[in-house]
């Protein structure tokens, strides 16, 4: 429990991945990607419980040792079209069924392996602290490409993404831009129903965290990137 409210984290972790196949329990300086996530969220004790939402038997195994709980979710819920929120309702109503009630509840996904346990308490304290104004508190970075310098092309002709925009502007004239980053996601469970279409809600808080500790793995180079950054950590 932290500041009061009972806390649940939710990791999901499919099976299914075309670019790096098993991505999530590929090995990441010597233990399993999902590890990362589930050894952090250990390592804090306000945390009530870990839980893997997967389709997968291999991965269930592997988040079982090394501590967590899992829940299976149905292959319809797995595919690369699946909706995160609908993992979150199906983990809901499972958690429902066993009387394991919770106030709010963190999503946190595998391929965000950086993330601290600074950045989770940062976004628990927006959120617990400011609980009659946010509905739930994700992180964010400064975007890789601002919107101004982005463009949509139709056919074969270019325009502005931004209508009036001027992508020529010098990077120390452009307006700040951030983008949800996908480490921390946290939110009040009295908020999802069954028409909710997100997880953040009506009034979402946003906590912004660095670029580095934001890499998302997606690639394989992403894990050569990630890897570079994790040996940096340690010698410093």
């Amino acid at each position: 429990m932290y500041k009061g409210k009972k806390i649940i984290a939710l990791v999901p972790a499919r099976g299914g991945s075309k670019a790096v196949p098993y991505k999530n329990i590929k090995i990441l300086c010597k233990k399993p990607l999902i590890a990362w996530t589930i050894d952090l969220v250990k390592e804090m004790p306000e945390i009530d419980k870990v839980v893997v939402s997967t389709d997968d038997a291999n991965i269930s195994i592997i988040s079982q040792y090394f501590g967590a709980e899992v829940i299976m979710r149905p292959n319809q819920l797995s595919g690369d079209d699946s909706l995160a929120i609908d993992t979150v309702k199906h983990a809901i109503k499972v958690l429902k069924e066993q009387k394991d009630t919770y106030d709010i509840m963190l999503y946190l996904q595998p391929t965000s392996p950086l993330r601290s346990k600074q950045d989770i308490y940062d976004c628990l304290d927006l959120l617990i602290e400011n609980d009659q104004m946010y509905t739930s508190v994700s992180t964010f970075s400064e975007a890789e490409l601002n919107p101004i310098r982005a463009w949509i092309i139709e056919g074969a002709s270019p325009k502005t993404f931004i209508e009036e925009g001027n992508p020529f502007l010098p990077r120390q004239m452009l307006p700040k831009a951030y983008q949800l980053n996908g480490v921390v996601y946290a939110f009040y469970l009295k908020t999802i129903n069954e028409e909710s279409e997100r997880f953040l809600g009506d009034n979402p808080g946003g906590i912004i965290i660095s670029k580095e500790r934001a890499i998302d793995i997606d690639e394989e180079m992403d894990f050569i990137v990630a890897e570079k950054l994790i040996e940096m950590r340690a010698n410093n």
